[in-house]
């Protein structure tokens, strides 16, 4: 005997009386199936609902992390974190689900059908994928590989919340197969064997949308509240949509509007001049990195002729700074040695603790950073004519250096 699958009668219900009438074991713990049901096992994009069981006999309760079926019409099999031998068949028990997750996906999954719908209706998209996440759901409508522009991402937006505000009832009808669903104008047909339930949200003669789906859905579409779309990118030629609805939208909604509260309140404006007050701060940071860049080249070039002087008819030659980085100092250190014979320059970035090695002569930079860099809690490696080494501590590079120096 199957599972007598109440959620498909009364999405609605949040508990229900039930017999255990088999028991699994899985990873040492009771996974159970019942007479009866509220569950809704994962399928068709949507999560399987989370909750309770309790034993009649004794009050215990055991959560129930997921629920699961081999077919539409078989058993639904709950996964709990009761330890393995907790049930047995003919255990009286209480199923109650998390009504507030089931809601959640009750207002996501109808959502999806009515943007998916409207995807079809104004531009003739497909949807080929669809998930539900934790975070946003994402749907993968084609368009033959035209992607949709902002303009036509608003209209669609807009479009579905005037029909989730219009109030439209949804109906689920059950068909003995699936020709016999045909009655119905099917957004999408998808030739499936045995029952099949078919969504339809608005007038049955003349829907908003209609297609089989076996998750659960509100009974009418003001209680999906509101859907947002976030963005859409390419995705293998299509355009991936990522989209919230109801509670979880107006959480993220209410989210994004404090955060741009906050940043307009850090730039002294108002959210709706926060872009232009940004676009004023790249032109100026813009303006900043060129005069920077242009004080950087007159500081290595200035740098570069002092060091030059002061290494002359020198073997090893140490410098270091705070104020170049390391990348400044990479290319200050190959503009000198390319000058110099016979010299090994180190030079040491004291904020990111990398000393770099450069060599005209003799000297190989790669063996001396081997040979040297770890005896002083570094690491590293390089060529013959340039090399690099990393420390923990400005002590332990310094160290380094001086060990290197006396070593030539």
């Amino acid at each position: 005997m199957s599972t007598k699958r109440i959620y498909r009668e009364d999405p609605y219900a949040v508990s229900c009386e039930a017999e255990v009438t088999g028991v699994r074991e899985k990873r040492g713990f009771d996974v159970i199936a019942c007479d009866t049901s509220v569950f809704f096992p994962e399928g068709g994009g949507q999560p399987s609902d989370t909750g309770t069981v309790s034993i009649a006999d004794s009050g215990v309760i055991h959560e129930v992390s997921r629920a699961c079926d081999e077919d539409l019409f078989g058993d639904v099999w709950h996964e709990t974190d009761a330890p393995a031998g907790t049930f047995k068949p003919g255990d009286r028990v209480t199923l109650t689900i998390d009504w507030d997750f089931r809601f959640r996906n009750m207002q996501r999954h109808c959502g999806e059908h009515m943007l998916s719908g409207t995807m079809d209706s104004l531009f003739g998209g497909v949807n080929r994928g669809f998930h539900m996440g934790e975070e946003y759901i994402t749907i993968d409508i084609d368009l033959e590989g035209r992607m949709l522009t902002d303009e036509e991402l608003d209209l669609a937006q807009s479009a579905v919340n005037d029909a989730i505000w219009s109030a439209l009832p949804v109906r689920v009808t059950w068909f003995d197969d699936y020709e016999s669903s045909l009655a119905l104008p099917v957004r999408k047909q998808v030739p499936h064997e045995g029952k099949v339930s078919v969504v339809t949200v608005g007038d049955p003669d003349d829907p908003y949308d209609c297609i089989a789906c076996c998750g659960t859905h509100p009974a009418n579409s003001a209680e999906v509240g509101l859907l947002a779309i976030y963005k859409c990118e390419p995705n293998k030629g299509m355009n991936r949509i990522y989209f919230d609805c109801g509670k979880a939208a107006f959480e993220k909604l209410s989210a994004d509007s404090a955060l741009l509260a906050d940043a307009a309140k850090r730039f002294s404006c108002s959210p709706a001049d926060l872009a232009s007050r940004l676009d004023l701060e790249a032109a100026n940071v813009s303006s900043l990195k060129a005069k920077l860049a242009g004080l950087s080249a007159y500081v290595k070039e200035a740098e570069k002729e002092r060091i030059l002087a002061e290494a002359k008819g020198s073997a090893v030659y140490k410098y270091s700074s705070e104020l170049l980085g390391t990348d400044d100092l990479l290319k200050l250190g190959f503009s000198v040695i390319n000058e110099t014979e016979g010299l090994l320059l180190m030079m040491m970035d004291t904020v990111s603790l990398t000393c770099l090695l450069f060599s005209s002569g003799d000297a190989k930079c790669g063996e001396l950073v081997k040979a040297n860099a770890a005896g002083f809690g570094g690491r590293g490696g390089g060529r013959p004519d340039n090399a690099r080494a990393v420390f923990t501590t400005l002590k332990d590079m310094k160290a380094f250096a001086d060990a290197v120096g006396a070593s030539l």
